[in-house]
């Protein structure tokens, strides 16, 4: 039974991960802040390993990896992340040129960037003990700066471009894995906000076929839920 270790799985694509890798018959190490939420319980227990985890809690990340440090991990989804208090489109409220609330930038920086390092340089001795160990960042469209015709955003922007940098840097660091970005495209979460284009289980579906076809010459890309590049 192969693993995955999914971060931010009490809602959203996390939780959609969750689902769909357990009903294709994988092993999930859920890390959550909310670990009794009913979604999760409502789960097949014997393929899910639930660990409460604020991924800006470093001394918690490590005791985990120690832990869990006889665990294989074919597949890690640094999945958790946030725009903040508020999810698309009420988050310009505080992430413009002229509102910018530095906060709230610094909490999303902590969760999407350092938490999202700190996870994957703790949990990389996992993924090098699999014959193919994928580690997979949650990035966005957002975060592209050829895509970026819009402004506003800046937190979470900043943050998914930074996370892209780590992709790059992994890549080369860890010729043991496979590393990359994934943008999902804009799905209906908490985050993405109701009116968004794609539905969640949607995107799920297409990442994970994706994530099972990456080459180790795609380590350090950034691309969409097809597989497909996504423009710097």
């Amino acid at each position: 039974m192969p693993t995955v270790l999914i971060t931010g799985t009490n809602r959203g694509l996390g939780l959609e991960f969750t689902r769909q890798y357990i009903d294709l018959g994988w092993h999930v190490i859920a890390f959550t802040r909310k670990p009794h939420t009913a979604e999760l319980q409502e789960l097949n227990q014997e393929q899910l390993h639930i660990c409460q985890l604020d991924v800006v809690d470093h001394a918690a990340i490590d005791r985990l990896a120690e832990e869990l440090a006889e665990i294989t991990l074919d597949v890690l989804i640094n999945n958790a992340g946030t725009t903040g208090p508020k999810g698309a489109p009420e988050c310009i409220e505080y992430s413009g040129v002229d509102n910018t609330d530095y906060d709230i930038w610094r909490e999303v920086f902590e969760i999407n960037v350092l938490g999202a390092f700190k996870i994957a340089t703790a949990f990389h001795p996992h993924l090098a003990k699999a014959e193919r160990g994928v580690l997979v960042n949650m990035s966005s469209d957002l975060g592209s700066m050829t895509q970026n015709t819009m402004g506003n955003m800046y937190s979470y922007r900043s943050s998914k471009s930074a996370l892209n940098m780590l992709t790059a840097g992994f890549a080369n660091d860890w010729k043991d894995i496979i590393s990359v970005s994934m943008a999902p495209g804009w799905c209906r979460t908490e985050l993405g906000g109701a009116g968004a284009e794609i539905d969640p289980a949607e995107s799920v579906t297409d990442q994970i076929k994706s994530i099972s076809k990456l080459t180790a010459e795609q380590s350090g890309c950034f691309i969409d839920r097809f597989g497909k590049p996504v423009a710097w």
